[in-house]
């Protein structure tokens, strides 16, 4: 018997509108930036609408503030957003994308465990 084919084996690679996502989010793409996110790519945005990601858990950020969108897995996206001014800081979240297109805070994964001392 033949194992099942893995994600990463399949001719189909899932991918994600960006133009979509920066609507949702409230970012601006580079002109000439890509159109579709697909597993392993990224897109760095810039914040146009800060209120748009407080819904995701990325709350304080300002106007202007770098923004990276990385699909992570089939329907997960990882959003980093940063600035420098006025504080240097960052948040990061993974959402999910729901078959309807919209985006959900993706629950926390417990840490791996530890190995056994010996």
């Amino acid at each position: 018997m033949l194992p099942m084919l893995s994600v990463a084996q399949q001719d189909e690679k899932p991918s994600v509108r960006v133009d979509a996502l920066a609507e949702k989010l409230g970012v601006k793409g580079m002109p000439g930036g890509v159109r579709e996110i697909e597993l392993g790519q990224s897109a760095t945005m810039m914040l146009a609408e800060p209120r748009k990601l407080e819904p995701y858990s990325i709350k304080g950020m300002h106007e202007g503030a770098r923004v990276t969108i990385t699909c992570v897995g089939p329907n997960r996206l990882r959003i980093e957003a940063d600035e420098m001014e006025p504080v240097p800081r960052s948040v990061t979240v993974t959402l999910l994308v729901q078959d309807d297109g919209s985006l959900v805070k993706a629950p926390e994964r417990a840490p791996p465990p530890k190995p056994p001392i010996r």
